[in-house]
Formats: C-alpha cells, sequence, structure tokens
C-alpha cells in the first residue's frame, strides 16, 4: 500500500489531474468532490496548505448548507451524497472541537446535528455526543470506552455503534440528554 502511494506521489499525470480535480472542486464548491480530493491529500500526506484550504472550504459550504436548511426546517437525506457528506463536515468540526474541550461548541453542534440527521442509528449517535459533552467527557474516553471499534465499519463517518456501556449511558442519562435536547427550543424561540 505504501508503495502504491509513493508512485502516486510521483505521477506526474496523476498530479495533473488531482490538481484539475481539486481546482474544479473548489470553483463548484461540490462538498462531495471536495472531500474526494482532500481525502486523496491526506491518503498521499500531500501539502498542508492545501488540505486546510480545501477542509475551510468544505466546512463553508457545510454551515452555509446547514444554515439554509434550517431556515427552511429541512432535515439531512443521508441517502444523497451532498446532504451525507454535509453531515460529516459539521460532525467533524464537532469532533474537533470536542477534542479541544470546547464542549459547549461541540454541544451545540450535536444538538443540532440530533435534529436535522434524517436516520435513527445516527440520530442515537448524536445524543451519546451530545450526553458526553454536557458532562465533560473527553473525546479520547469517548472513543476508548463508548465506541464499539469492531462493529464499526472501516469505511464509517460516524461513530454509531456503542459498547455496553455506550448504551448504558443512553438509559441511565436519558433525562439529561432530553434536557439538552430541549435547549433547541430556546435557540429557535430566540430566533423569532
Amino acid at each position: 500500500m505504501e508503495a502504491n502511494l509513493t508512485r502516486l506521489k510521483m505521477d506526474k499525470d496523476f498530479l495533473a489531474n488531482l490538481e484539475k480535480e481539486k481546482k474544479e472542486a473548489l470553483k463548484n464548491e461540490d462538498i462531495v468532490k471536495l472531500y474526494d480530493v482532500l481525502d486523496t491529500y491526506l491518503a498521499l500526506d500531500m501539502d498542508e496548505e492545501d488540505i486546510d484550504l480545501l477542509y475551510q472550504k468544505i466546512l463553508e459550504k457545510a454551515f452555509d448548507t446547514l444554515a439554509d436548511m434550517l431556515t427552511k426546517g429541512e432535515v439531512f437525506d443521508i441517502s444523497k451524497d451532498s446532504d451525507l457528506y454535509t453531515a460529516r463536515a459539521i460532525y467533524e468540526h464537532a469532533l474537533e472541537r470536542w477534542d479541544r474541550k470546547e464542549y459547549k461548541g461541540a454541544n451545540e453542534l450535536f444538538l443540532i446535528l440530533s435534529y436535522v440527521i434524517g436516520d435513527e442509528s445516527l440520530q442515537r449517535g448524536m445524543f451519546l455526543a451530545l450526553g458526553l459533552t454536557a458532562k465533560k467527557v473527553s473525546l479520547d474516553e469517548f472513543i476508548q470506552n463508548y465506541v464499539d471499534h469492531e462493529k464499526l465499519d472501516e469505511n464509517s463517518l460516524f461513530f454509531d455503534k456503542f459498547t455496553k456501556k455506550g448504551e448504558e449511558f443512553l438509559k441511565s442519562e436519558r433525562d439529561l440528554i432530553n434536557k439538552e435536547l430541549k435547549k433547541i427550543e430556546k435557540l429557535s424561540g430566540a430566533s423569532q
């Protein structure tokens, strides 16, 4: 695998095509294509500035789309790639904030995602993250103790398979999670 990646990094035709795809994805602001290019850049350990540029454009597009959806009262249709990748971007950003111990910001993003994710399994994942960030449990502890790695597909974009401890948390902390979910009513009331 490593040898193939090294070959690709030296393949001028491949790199020229990748650059063309990057410019096209940035121009069209296509979140799926942006992620395809970003994932390739990450796999090949390419230039950090390009990676940052792609990720920033992904976040801009995702949050613009989210704002539009919230205004229209829509939810993500995860069967559509554009919705799936928009949800992925917001979720990854929430995980980054959680990792930096920005519990309030991460919690707010998980709260919003819990309302706009149109998939029950993913929604449960948002509920667990919502409760854990409210309790200021670290991201590392979440990943180590609450995520069932054996049940996760290697291509999973979300942590939505839980250990017994994760399932127990969802049950035992139902009141806390419901309290957190009620915050959306305050947010929606404040914007009117």
